[in-house]
């Protein structure tokens, strides 16, 4: 890495971002301009640069679920990466050392003030070691070996980094700073700070992704071990409990606010956040009576214009993970149970009835289906629907071509207008996820009947399905897992990363749901009939290509140019 170049990374503390009001000497100098000194001389201050670096946490955001099986994205989002048709030119990620700079600087400034508490050090530390990890993990899981940097450098730093020798030594790092938030975090805070349930929940998770990318059996034993104890850390707090609530739990300030079960979140307020800076703007549809082809307004009204910008949509596969309560009581995929196999007839009888019903709770949470209602209306994605998009003059924009909405992550309490103020947040870790992380690691360490007791934690009370039996064999404990934590954890940025790890440990050259085109859903104009398969106008955006060589992204060409310790230090098949 090139002197000049590093010199991004030297951040002048002199403008920090979102900084409020604090205490009155602050409020005495000009908004923009606070000397190092006076940043680093009281905790309050040194709250506001942390507050700053709070950004980092989206990065636990970014992806969604565009990037897995579950997803059918339009044109306009078509993603290289999930084409494989990235090269060594492309980068999603890699240079985030800037961030990694911003994080040492709290912990070296932290560490050297004479006049805070040990109260102060600890939060703010703890904060630091919490957010350097979690640079540290988005950039490992995309890129496995990385350079280590865990101080200030300055100009007469060696620049010329190199990667650790293994995986494992990454993660190590990675883990130490995560036990090293936990020990100074405290236990109670307020919502959307972080928290020592945080580290070990994140902690947890870390362990799962990365014992897939160790070289042995005993380095995958400890990192699992390592899972299970950071859990059972987590769940001794007895700090959080499952919400029963979990449709608001995404999609309803106030319960997200103040959920038992969310660990952390991300917390926007109306004062500085519109529809268009929310997930919300990018998964509601564009439809009104102006955009609507003749007849569908008329026999589909909708209350209000849908004003969104809608890019993603449910494919097929996912829908069909959420499981149905059969006749017999037990839980079955919906072509299996007796609704479609027994009473359904094409032309007949209603498609909402015979796939929609008698599904997990969590379904209608999570997807806006036919004929069901979304905000205020009864929207139809069938043809000629108000939601369809050969029913909008525009067609290829911002309706759906799944068959299918996204509703989880959607507040409708208020029809979306891009410019009008909202509050919003994001669910980032919560104990339902680290029910499940527990339970993966229960059983790569062998214990099938506990894994079992903590799957069918998530699946009773937020998915309303029977538990899964404690006989139930390994094979068919791994697959039920598999949909439990698929349909839990939708569009909470897990699937493409759990299809790697579970790829990883099974020695896949090819991940099969990562390597093909995701479906939709055709349902005939009088809701009696339909068919399955993929949509023309989006076909081409979801050829998704895997190959065993996107275990691990590309290291930038420009950095390996730059870098003699990187020029021939290439991720595999790159």
């Amino acid at each position: 890495m090139k002197r000049d170049k590093i010199y991004k990374l030297f951040i002048c503390i002199t403008a920090l971002t979102g900084m409020t009001s604090c205490n009155d000497y602050l409020d005495n100098l000009p908004l923009d301009k606070f000397p190092e000194e006076t940043v680093w001389s009281e905790p309050a201050s040194a709250q506001l640069f942390v507050n700053g670096t709070y950004y980092i946490i989206n990065d636990f955001l970014v992806g969604n679920d565009d990037w897995s099986d579950n997803t059918v994205i339009n044109a306009e989002k078509a993603d290289a990466l999930i084409r494989e048709q990235i090269t060594e030119d492309n980068d999603y990620g890699w240079y985030k050392y800037g961030d990694i700079r911003r994080c040492n600087i709290i912990l070296e400034k932290v560490a050297a003030a004479t006049n805070f508490t040990q109260a102060d050090q600890d939060l703010l530390m703890g904060e630091g070691y919490f957010l350097r990890a979690s640079v540290y993990f988005n950039m490992a899981r995309k890129f496995g070996r990385l350079m280590i940097v865990d101080k200030v450098l300055t100009p007469d730093d060696d620049m010329e980094l190199s990667r650790t020798k293994t995986i494992k030594e990454t993660y190590d790092f990675i883990l130490k700073d995560l036990d090293e938030a936990a020990k100074r975090l405290p236990v109670d805070v307020k919502s959307g700070r972080i928290s020592r349930g945080a580290a070990y929940a994140l902690k947890a998770e870390v362990c799962l992704q990365g014992a897939a990318y160790m070289d042995n059996a005993s380095e995958k034993k400890d990192y699992y071990t390592q899972a299970k104890q950071a859990s059972e850390e987590l769940f001794n707090l007895n700090k959080y409990s499952l919400d029963s609530d979990f449709k608001g739990l995404f999609n309803d300030y106030s319960v997200g606010t103040n959920s038992s079960e969310i660990i952390l979140g991300v917390y926007k307020i109306s004062e500085n956040t519109t529809f268009q800076g929310t997930w919300m703007q990018e998964l509601v549809p564009n439809m009104n009576m102006d955009k609507a082809i003749d007849g569908v307004w008329e026999k589909w009204p909708l209350d209000a214009n849908l004003e969104g910008w809608m890019e993603r949509t449910p494919s097929q596969e996912v829908t069909d993970a959420f499981l149905v309560i059969d006749k017999d009581g037990k839980a079955k995929r919906w072509d299996e149970a007796s609704y479609y196999t027994e009473d359904f007839k094409q032309g007949k009888l209603w498609v909402r009835d015979a796939l929609y019903g008698h599904r997990d709770k969590r379904f209608d949470a999570t997807i806006v289906y036919d004929s069901c209602h979304y905000f205020t209306s009864i929207v139809s994605t069938r043809l000629k629907g108000n939601i369809h998009y050969l029913s909008n003059k525009e067609q290829t924009r911002h309706v759906s071509k799944s068959g299918y909405i996204y509703r989880k992550n959607v507040y409708e309490s208020k029809w979306v207008w891009y410019s009008d103020p909202t509050d919003y947040h994001y669910v980032v870790l919560r104990l339902g996820r680290s029910y499940l992380n527990y339970a993966e690691a229960m059983l790569r360490l062998g214990d099938k009947n506990t894994a079992i007791e903590y799957i069918n934690k998530t699946r009773s009370v937020h998915g309303g399905l029977p538990e899964l039996p404690a006989g139930t064999s390994l094979e068919d404990t791994w697959k039920y897992y598999k949909i439990e934590r698929r349909v839990e954890l939708v569009q909470e940025n897990d699937r493409y990363w759990s299809l790697l790890r579970w790829g990883k440990e099974e020695g896949l050259d090819v991940i099969p749901e990562l390597n093909s085109t995701p479906t939709a859903i055709t349902i005939s104009e009088d809701g009696r009939s339909f068919s399955i398969g993929t949509v023309q106008a989006v076909e081409a955006a979801n050829a998704r290509v895997f190959t065993k060589r996107r275990y691990l992204l590309p290291v930038p060409r420009s950095e390996r140019n730059e870098n003699p310790n990187l020029a021939n230090d290439q991720n595999p098949g790159w």
